[in-house]
């Protein structure tokens, strides 16, 4: 292999991944890696960075967290290019590498010195027939997005709580809970058919994992042509809680509040706007949040080449 691109976010991790520069060139270096190693100034670099990389490189590498990865992996399906994606977990989550079980610096650069490939599928959020962002591993709509929007704020006004990540979830869910801003009416049709009711979460997933490795959807497969949908009724804090501790070994299904099945689509409807979150990051426009009434998510087979 030789000299292989990778695009460090330093924001990743709620600002941690600057921290972890030294430790993962001093890593590479041992695995007797060669790289070029670009620290992005925002998003939009990133973005420029990643278009520009896709033109030149076989392989590019992100090294930050899950949004980050998102982020490379949208310009890379835009231009249907032939390029793997690296990835080097430094975010607050990681779920996506801990998926490929890649969720150490030292597993990461193992798997860039090992080189091994693998075709993976990706999960779109659409409106109209018209994808609006591909994602990893998953998308969800009602309380992760009410939680992210909670933990950002924190992380403004009170920056040491904010940036401890199970603290600043566990705050985020009761507030969640407290304002009344859940459950959410939706109707949800796949090909199991129509699914009407009240919910606090409904989940679409790539992979197994959401909310810093929380089994959301135990038999997920990145690589099975289908989404994983984990829908969670109106329920109370204390049974949510619950049903929270039991998918830390994905033993929630038993709740009967928790419907888990499988799809190559999924199409969202509701009386109320909803917004969406997607690997850590909330769907905007124009700088703001995007608010629906209606959408879908759907897969694309093997559509990413990753490194693992």
């Amino acid at each position: 292999m030789g000299k292989i691109a990778i695009l460090f976010n330093p924001a990743a991790g709620k600002g941690k991944a600057f921290k972890k520069r030294n430790e993962l060139e001093k890593l590479l270096q041992r695995f007797d890696i060669k790289y070029d190693l670009i620290v992005t100034r925002s998003e939009e670099d990133l973005k420029e960075l990643a278009r520009e990389k896709i033109e030149s490189e076989k392989i590019i590498v992100g090294a930050g967290g899950d949004s980050t990865f998102n982020i490379i992996l949208n310009e890379i399906v835009q231009k249907e290019a032939e390029v793997a994606l690296g990835m080097i977990g430094l975010g607050s989550s990681n779920d996506v590498t801990k998926e490929f079980e890649i969720d150490s610096l030292e597993k990461a650069c193992a798997a860039l010195k090992r080189g091994r490939t693998k075709r993976i599928d990706v999960g779109c959020i659409t409106k109209d027939k018209k994808i609006l962002r591909c994602y990893l591993g998953q998308a969800n709509i009602g309380l992760g997005v009410l939680v992210n929007k909670y933990v950002e704020e924190m992380i403004f006004r009170k920056p040491k709580v904010g940036k401890i990540q199970t603290l600043a979830g566990a705050f985020g869910i009761i507030n969640t809970y407290s304002s009344q801003q859940i459950p959410l009416p939706l109707t949800i049709e796949s090909e199991r058919g129509k699914i009407d009711g009240n919910f606090v979460l409904a989940l679409f997933n790539n992979i197994r994992y959401w909310a810093t490795g929380k089994k959301a959807t135990p038999h997920a497969l990145p690589d099975d042509g289908l989404l994983d949908c984990c829908l969670i009724k109106e329920c109370t804090l204390p049974h949510f809680a619950h049903i929270v501790f039991l998918s830390k070994k994905g033993k929630h299904a038993s709740a009967e509040e928790v419907e888990i099945f499988q799809s190559k689509y999924f199409e969202i409807s509701s009386g109320k706007e909803f917004e969406i979150q997607t690997d850590g990051e909330i769907l905007e426009s124009s700088g703001k949040p995007s608010q629906f009434k209606t959408v879908g998510f759907k897969v694309i087979p093997r559509a990413l080449n990753i490194i693992w």
